[in-house]
């Protein structure tokens, strides 16, 4: 087990630990301990620019989560013994030790869904407190009295759709973007095709550590939510209401996220968006008092779906589409690749719409993918799920993803969307001449 310790002083970091320890510096920019790792510099202005302080419930969720991620970014599951499934424990000074505490089981259930990892925590007082009514009215960067909810914006085609929707129900979002290194800019140029224009509010948490870093992160999004969901406690203490929804906006198909192939099962699967797993986190936001209510308002629609939905109502949607960014592979070349599972998903939405595809790709022709060792696997991951979900049946393979539902009319409509969205890749891969 790897021990992820962190700590607010400069001066206490890495004393008392053991060789294997990682320290931590919560809510700083540098650190002369060896080994050390560092996140969160630059949060402190952020919370001071909500206009009203958030909880310290919120705080303190917000410090669990930066220490999900430096954990996630900076434990190697190259060292695990399987090469995947790593043990990580959290050692966190927060302001209510004795509440977190008694949710470790909780957090420790939530994130072992949603990374695959086995995940314990101890809490410790002397966390960050809230910063002061004073300190947030003189420096808010929004408005919340013109915010009726919280929406995650990637500047992706689902959240972008999702928005564009909001706004057509007269309700009044602020925008909240994890904008890490890279993501800013296209996030910005999407937001700004948005009529009206949206208030937004950006972070990023930037873990920083000499050495070698994981890649795979599949916390990002417990960071992303929970930093959302503090934002959204403080609109909703403004507002003075008994709730705020926080919505997240996925197709279903992604949301559920079926594996591919067996091999896919657990380690190349994500549930970021997943039901259950925003059940569990729901949960957790309960038992600390958020007053936040998770929303997916797309959970029973395609990709395709919402894109012709939107096309019908606005013909002139094929710009901002376009401008979207939905591909895994979209950090390595600044580019989307064409090729990768939301590549596919995105490109088979286009061609659902009958809507021009202005994105550009790397690879344009999927046939070309099938020509280079490098490119060549999802695609091939993709064909294969396509000719196999009639033969190991539709209900079992989406379980595989996980827990869904009990509700038999929810769950047939989450079995539905995944038969929908198979069906649109389906209809694109033959446009391309990989007829199942």
């Amino acid at each position: 087990m790897t021990r992820v310790v962190l700590d607010l002083d400069p001066q206490r970091l890495g004393v008392g630990l053991i060789s294997d320890d990682i320290p931590v510096l919560l809510y700083g920019s540098s650190t002369t301990v060896p080994g050390a790792g560092v996140i969160g510099n630059g949060l402190r202005n952020r919370f001071e620019r909500l206009g009203v302080p958030p909880s310290r419930q919120a705080m303190d969720l917000v410090a669990v989560a930066m220490a999900v991620t430096a954990a996630d970014t900076f434990v190697l599951r190259d060292e695990a013994a399987d090469g995947w499934r790593r043990e990580i424990e959290i050692d966190l000074p927060v302001v209510e030790p004795d509440r977190w505490n008694a949710l470790a089981p909780l957090l420790a259930t939530t994130l072992g869904f949603l990374s695959g990892d086995s995940w314990s925590f101890a809490f410790r007082g002397g966390g960050l407190p809230a910063p002061s009514v004073l300190d947030v009215r003189h420096r808010a960067a929004i408005d919340p009295s013109k915010i009726d909810a919280i929406a995650l914006f990637s500047g992706g085609l689902d959240s972008g759709l999702g928005v564009l929707n909001l706004i057509d129900a007269d309700i009044r979002p602020l925008l909240v973007s994890h904008a890490p290194r890279g993501d800013k800019t296209y996030q910005g140029a999407v937001a700004s095709l948005l009529s009206p224009q949206p208030q937004r509010f950006e972070f990023n948490s930037y873990p920083s550590r000499d050495g070698a870093t994981e890649i795979t992160t599949r916390t990002r999004s417990f960071l992303f939510l929970t930093f959302a969901a503090l934002v959204a406690q403080a609109v909703r203490s403004f507002r003075g209401t008994a709730t705020i929804d926080l919505y997240m906006c996925e197709n279903g198909l992604i949301a559920l996220n079926p594996p591919l192939t067996a091999r896919r099962v657990g380690a190349l699967s994500t549930r970021t968006a997943h039901p259950h797993y925003l059940s569990l986190l729901q949960q957790l936001f309960d038992a600390i008092d958020l007053g936040v209510s998770i929303n997916n308002p797309h959970r029973h629609e395609t990709k395709g779906e919402m894109l012709a939905r939107r096309v019908k109502k606005q013909p002139a949607t094929a710009k901002f589409a376009s401008s979207t960014v939905s591909c895994g592979n979209w950090k390595r070349k600044s580019m989307q690749c064409g090729r990768c599972w939301p590549c596919s998903i995105r490109r088979s939405s286009f061609h659902h719409a009958g809507l021009v595809d202005d994105t550009t790709y790397e690879t344009v022709n999927l046939v070309d993918a099938l020509k280079e060792d490098d490119y060549r696997d999802d695609i091939v991951s993709i064909h294969t799920a396509l000719r196999r979900r009639y033969e190991r049946g539709l209900k079992s393979w989406v379980m595989q993803s996980g827990p869904l539902p009990n509700d038999a009319t929810e769950r047939a409509a989450l079995y539905g969307v995944v038969e929908r969205g198979m069906d649109e890749l389906e209809s694109f891969f033959a446009s391309h001449g990989l007829s199942v």
